[in-house]
């Protein structure tokens, strides 16, 4: 029986997939990187909140507390736009070492964010936008062992757009979660609970199930915080966080969750256990082929978006090009064919209905949904490469809010119904 080394951990399978954010760069660009305007009339706020959670333990790691604590940015509509504002990327930047990922994350430019070069339209605490009365929310999830900040564009866009969005840092699995009072708390993975590391001799068997007992315990603990933020929003919106700007601000009964990659399918699981979430995302979230799925979770109930970026787009990938591929000893097009399958019959079986849509513009990746791209081209140089990162991210942009827009504000559905360089397919709401 094949055997695997002893060196081997969760942790370090799990951020080889991380990889993929791109390697640095040698060439420096001549100027910092820049985030594209909102496309909104709004402009952005951003304030944070450090909850905590007494009903549950902090049992990602093994050194943070007694109680789970996560900090949250509330990001929301502003005065009118400013094409000048420039605000600060990542709030303690400074303080955070990420260690092995500093060329992989931000486009390879973590540099230019710890100093403050590239910069965000957000300003910090600025006065929340008169009217109208409410905005709808989208409670965001990143994707795996990223940060919000990574989203920024998203966010923004969202924003200007009249929603409020609260962006969790899911500590401790990001690279890296600074607190206001100076604590930081950097992803490790020896710091990764005992019970969750297989033991030395594994099998490749054994090892896998350790993973995927990791993963779901990753996406409970995501789930969870999302509830709980959710919870925290309805004390907000009723003036007991000491915050009276948000007093009765928050459209609570036009709520979603949204999230990328595990982000995507912890957002997912969410909705199956949250009846307060009326509408779910998830951005090209697919754990491995596992569907949208989650054990002991109930089908929900709620119209879901599935947007989804597949190796088909290349057919030449091969199981080098693309992880999944080589960890499923599949094709390009039979991982397609068995993904899609899998969804269809799970989206036959929603009540609520919804979309899965495939979006086919030339080349999308899977940080398409994120400021990576743009920001890798942007420290390359290329300016076809930039105009193509630009145009995709809004697409995957366009297509969130557009479903967004249509579930929570009663908009028609036209960009989805008229769509261009995607595949949609449309389940009808059934009882």
């Amino acid at each position: 029986m094949k055997r695997w080394t002893a060196f081997l951990t969760i942790g370090a399978l799990i951020l080889s997939n991380f990889s993929i954010l791109g390697l640095a760069q040698s060439q420096e660009a001549k100027t910092s990187p820049k985030l594209p305007l909102p496309s909104g009339s709004f402009g952005v706020g951003r304030t944070g909140f450090v909850w905590v959670d007494p009903t549950r333990p902090a049992d990602m790691t093994e050194d943070i507390g007694p109680h789970a604590e996560v900090m949250v940015y509330l990001w929301y509509p502003a005065r009118a736009r400013n094409s000048e504002a420039r605000g600060v990327l990542f709030p303690g930047a400074k303080q955070i070492d990420p260690g092995g990922l500093r060329d992989r994350i931000f486009g390879g430019n973590w540099p230019l964010v710890v100093a403050g070069e590239i910069k965000s339209h957000a300003q910090d605490n600025a006065e929340i936008a008169k009217s109208p009365r409410i905005f709808p929310i989208v409670v965001f999830s990143p994707g795996a062992f990223g940060t919000s900040f990574q989203y920024s564009s998203a966010i923004e866009d969202l924003v200007s757009h009249g929603y409020i969005v609260a962006a969790i840092e899911h500590t401790s699995e990001t690279f890296g979660v600074a607190f206001p009072d100076g604590k930081v708390h950097i992803y490790s993975e020896a710091r990764i609970p005992k019970k969750w590391v297989p033991p030395p001799g594994a099998t490749r068997e054994e090892y896998q199930g350790y993973l995927d007992a990791w993963n779901r315990h990753c996406l409970d603990v995501r789930a969870k915080d999302e509830s709980f933020v959710i919870d925290k929003l309805i004390e907000l919106n009723k003036g007991m966080n000491g915050r009276t700007q948000f007093l009765g601000r928050l459209d609570l009964v036009r709520l979603a969750a949204v999230g990328h990659s595990r982000g995507g399918w912890s957002s997912i699981v969410s909705c199956r256990r949250d009846s307060r979430i009326k509408a779910c995302v998830n951005e090209d979230g697919n754990a491995g082929g596992q569907g949208l799925a989650f054990p002991g979770a109930a089908i929900p109930t709620q119209p879901v978006l599935y947007v989804e970026i597949s190796p088909v787009l290349k057919p030449e990938t091969t199981q080098d090009d693309w992880i999944v591929l080589k960890q499923l000893n599949l094709t390009a097009k039979e991982w397609v064919d068995r993904w899609h399958e899998t969804v269809n019959k799970e989206f036959v079986s929603f009540p609520g209905g919804g979309y899965f849509v495939q979006l086919t513009a030339p080349e999308l990746e899977h940080y398409s949904f994120s400021d990576e791209v743009i920001l890798r081209t942007g420290k390359e140089g290329s300016k076809k490469k930039q105009a193509a990162a630009l145009h995709n991210q809004r697409l995957t942009e366009d297509v969130t809010r557009a479903f967004l827009d249509e579930v929570l504000r009663n908009q028609k559905p036209g960009l989805l119904q008229n769509a261009k360089e995607m595949a949609v397919e449309r389940y009808a709401p059934h009882h």
